[in-house]
């Protein structure tokens, strides 16, 4: 692999780093592929979370029994994007929600409770990051960022003002 690097990092044997050298790092981030929006099509099921989860899904106006309702259900997702064009469609709780959306685009979302807001979708790296300037009505920011960990899991990073945390969710 070391001979395939643009970059030379020497005396790599006298560092006491445990982790890569910089520059390793940075060509590894380098090949990270875009989001693979085809790849989350399926029936997912939410696993592990960060232990303020449920505080921040409160704080998105789900109260906890619907959390923990959330926590044990299974979703599909289907997902397809044609040039810049995103769309999708989930099956949440019975609840049939379609929505498309043009990368970079300020556009409206409604969610599965029918609470509509101003969303703009782009994808960053392998990520798919949604931000809702204005999600409460009150000024407070939301960001979801999703990433593959590998083949059959997303994580979703979120936060919201200043929280922050995370779930993933695993293939059926």
């Amino acid at each position: 692999l070391t001979s395939a690097l643009p970059y030379t990092c020497r005396d790599l044997s006298k560092t006491r780093r445990s982790s890569p050298c910089p520059h390793l790092r940075s060509y590894l981030r380098s090949l990270k592929m875009p989001y693979d929006v085809a790849k989350s099509s399926g029936k997912w099921k939410h696993g592990d979370c960060s232990d303020n989860y449920q505080e921040i899904m409160e704080k998105l106006g789900y109260p906890a029994e619907k959390f923990k309702k959330l926590q044990t259900m299974e979703f599909p997702i289907e997902a397809s994007l044609e040039g810049n064009v995103w769309k999708y469609t989930v099956n949440f709780d019975g609840n049939i929600t379609e929505h498309c959306h043009t990368l970079g685009v300020e556009e409206e979302e409604t969610d599965p409770a029918g609470k509509k807001r101003k969303v703009i979708y782009t994808m960053e790296g392998d990520c798919m990051v949604a931000t809702y300037p204005d999600h409460d009505g009150k000024g407070v920011k939301v960001q979801t960022r999703r990433h593959f960990v590998d083949d059959n899991t997303i994580q979703t990073d979120v936060k919201v003002g200043d929280m922050e945390g995370w779930t993933r969710s695993k293939r059926c």
